[in-house]
């Protein structure tokens, strides 16, 4: 197994050095155990959908791609944009509200598989946004301060943050994942949506952010005694400006201290025109990506000022697709999601993972 081999091999380093260290007298490097400890925890992933992944000869030709490149994990859709949870995970409370759309015939098997080749599982659970769930559980669903249920642009209900229930629903769809074998579950849009106004939810931004930062805290301590590492999708642009961190709700220090991973989704093309001084940030994937791990490093010093509290990871969502919607924008190839993969590792982070919604990868840009 890929993921196994790079901790055994590790651990053979370890033995070897502290071997040579005692027959030589010499003092045994605390700093290459160190780097080494980095070496093991390091993810090079990509997103697969629940259809490619239900689809035998298309997760056949990603995994022999995979054995040939340095990427060691998949992201794999559980429950996904639809509302739908994708494979059977022999839950009633799943099975009470019908939310089942089976896409991956046997979940478990194809983990099985994936582990087989060292590959590290996460199972993608988009949270709260839900275009179900107005049909099946009205009383869930976020509300305006009229009381009417809301809907965004696209006409999508969403789940309420603060209800108890819908709190206990996506718990039990993370411990089914667990079940199937995923090595982690992250949650996706944990957040409120971007369109609703503060007078029309009645919910100020102090108060969004509390309601994410209570539903993390609560989900995470429950899945850690259930052994299940929580990532957690985050707005890019949430780091650095109040403004979408009120909108969202997502307080991206607070969160930090409560799940195992955090992944700002840092795709150049989502950055509006100007920022970080750049006329058109997906021009320039080193420069974008190298200013939102800075914006990162700085968030998480906000809570950890001297880093000897324990803390999240930082893993990035990085743009594995060309934004030919946008009115200035550059083709995305093997050159571009290096750069975006340097500016990450020139910031002390060497965990990533690529988007690419097609599920069509430059395999050449991970070899």
């Amino acid at each position: 197994m890929k993921f196994k081999k790079l901790i055994n091999n590790s651990r053979r380093f370890l033995c070897g050095a502290l071997c040579a260290s005692l027959l030589c007298g010499t003092g045994f490097n605390v700093a290459a155990e160190e780097d080494n400890e980095n070496i093991e925890s390091e993810i090079h992933g990509i997103y697969v959908s629940a259809f490619v992944a239900g689809t035998k000869n298309m997760m056949d030709e990603i995994i022999t791609h995979i054995d040939e490149t340095s990427i060691n994990a998949v992201v794999i859709d559980v429950k996904n944009d639809d509302g739908n949870i994708v494979f059977d995970m022999d839950s009633e409370l799943v099975d009470s509200l019908g939310t089942k759309d089976i896409l991956v015939g046997d979940m478990p098997g194809l983990i099985n598989t994936l582990h087989e080749h060292g590959i590290y599982a996460i199972a993608r659970c988009v949270a709260f946004r839900d275009p179900l769930i107005d049909d099946i559980k009205p009383e869930w669903v976020l509300k305006k301060a009229s009381g009417e249920l809301y809907e965004d642009s696209k006409g999508f209900s969403w789940m309420d943050p603060e209800n108890e229930e819908v709190k206990d629903y996506l718990i039990e769809v993370a411990l089914g994942c667990k079940k199937a074998g995923f090595d982690e579950v992250q949650y996706d849009y944990v957040r409120f949506p971007t369109g609703i106004k503060e007078e029309d939810l009645g919910m100020n931004g102090y108060g969004r952010r509390r309601a994410i930062y209570k539903f993390v805290r609560d989900a995470h301590f429950s899945l850690k005694k259930e052994g299940m590492p929580l990532s957690l999708d985050v707005f890019g642009t949430a780091m650095g400006s109040k403004v979408d961190r009120d909108i969202v709700g997502q307080e991206y220090s607070w969160l930090s201290m409560n799940c195992e991973y955090l992944s700002p989704m840092i795709y150049p093309s989502h950055y509006y025109e100007g920022s970080m001084g750049l006329d058109y940030p997906d021009l320039h994937p080193y420069e974008t990506v190298d200013a939102a791990m800075k914006y990162s490093d700085a968030e998480l010093k906000v809570v950890n000022p001297l880093g000897k509290r324990q803390q999240a990871s930082v893993r990035p969502w990085l743009q594995g697709f060309t934004a030919s919607y946008l009115s200035k924008y550059r083709d995305y190839g093997v050159e571009e999601i290096q750069d975006q993969i340097r500016a990450v590792n020139e910031n002390g982070v060497y965990s990533w993972i690529i988007w690419n919604p097609s599920c069509k990868y430059k395999w050449d840009a991970f070899k």
